[in-house]
């Protein structure tokens, strides 16, 4: 069996964006991407960096991807044409959906916010433009990247595999999306969001067996507007971000660094994990008062089965959690790495029950 180990980055988080023009606030942005630029905000925490746009300039909310933020402490965004940074909140987040709304904690004047449009008008071959910050870091004066290109037919990428959830409506493009950019607005030709790029599909040449980008995926509008209400509210009901934790693929070292776990014991251990063709979660980290912290799990180790159902993908875990809610119990099983704040042996079993209660 070919194993994956996923990284479960457990913690709460705080993201923020914001833009900065003459434009009245809750004023939606024209068609031209040079001025829709002012509404898309770039997105800063400890260990990543991406994008996010202002959905709501009166309130300062902001959108961006539940995955990006997800398992992060401490979140910053910069201001389009201020070049600083401002801290922000999380209203809500699904991990599952991976959308996640966050409010600005202080009050910004001029901000432009962009209108969502109707991801069911868009046809293969619109031309679409893809908003980000690529590969910015922590650079406060990274400016936003315009990206062409055009939507795709589901067909079109039928041999790729997507390195996210399984969502459920979901608008493919060719502009590329690269890293930093996750999390950025889609465009129409009106100036419009109709998709919030979320991650790309992989190909692999059965030929050579090297892998190349074959599309890229955005959560659709439509979708996002059933959802945004939800996490504007504070929902949190299918975010493993928020019961368990948040999950990539491949594990990341420098997030295991971050938590002042050794970046090769990581590496080590998931290649032993490998060779014995476990699959699992990686436990990385927790919140303080989470229900993870709670039902005394593990730093370092893994989660093979949530209910007794196994779980190696953050699909399966979002398909485990979608009919829990608050209050539910979940049991969880899983080994030991022998690294983190565990101090257990290697290929140790674990069982343990979480309890859905949120912070205390």
């Amino acid at each position: 069996m070919s194993a994956k180990i996923n990284l479960l980055a457990v913690s709460a988080v705080l993201i923020a964006t914001c833009g900065s023009t003459a434009a009245a606030a809750g004023e939606p942005s024209p068609g031209d991407p040079d001025q829709a630029k002012d509404a898309v905000v770039q997105v800063l925490s400890d260990s990543a960096s991406g994008t996010g746009f202002v959905y709501d300039a009166s309130r300062g909310l902001v959108v961006t991807t539940a995955s990006l933020i997800a398992g992060e402490s401490r979140l910053d965004v910069i201001i389009p044409g201020k070049r600083q940074s401002v801290p922000a909140q999380l209203l809500g987040s699904d991990l599952c959906q991976d959308l996640a709304v966050l409010e600005l904690i202080s009050p910004q004047q001029g901000l432009k916010d962009l209108r969502l449009g109707d991801s069911d008008q868009v046809d293969a071959g619109d031309p679409i433009t893809s908003l980000g910050y690529p590969s910015a870091g922590s650079d406060t004066g990274a400016d936003v990247v315009a990206a062409a290109g055009e939507a795709k037919t589901e067909t079109d990428v039928e041999n790729g595999a997507p390195s996210s959830p399984d969502y459920p409506s979901v608008i493919y493009h060719s502009a590329e999306v690269k890293d930093g950019a996750t999390g950025g607005p889609v465009l129409n030709s009106d100036g419009e969001v109709i998709g919030v790029n979320t991650g790309v599909f992989i190909e692999q040449d059965a030929g050579t067996g090297e892998k190349h980008r074959s599309s890229s995926v955005a959560i659709a509008s439509n979708h996002a507007k059933s959802k945004l209400p939800g996490l504007v509210a504070g929902d949190m009901k299918n975010d493993p971000g928020w019961w368990l934790g948040a999950v990539s693929d491949p594990v990341l070292p420098k997030n295991a660094a971050a938590v002042g776990i050794p970046e090769g014991s990581v590496q080590n251990a998931q290649k032993r994990l490998q060779d014995q063709g476990v699959d699992g979660l990686f436990l990385l980290d927790f919140r303080k008062n989470s229900p993870a912290s709670s039902a005394n799990l593990h730093q370092g180790a893994v989660i093979t089965a949530v209910n007794g159902v196994e779980v190696s993908s953050v699909s399966e875990l979002c398909d485990v959690l979608e009919p829990a809610s608050a209050g539910d119990n979940l049991q969880l099983k899983g080994v030991y790495t022998g690294v983190g704040s565990a101090g257990h042996k290697f290929g140790g079993s674990w069982t343990a029950e979480l309890n859905l209660e949120g912070d205390s």
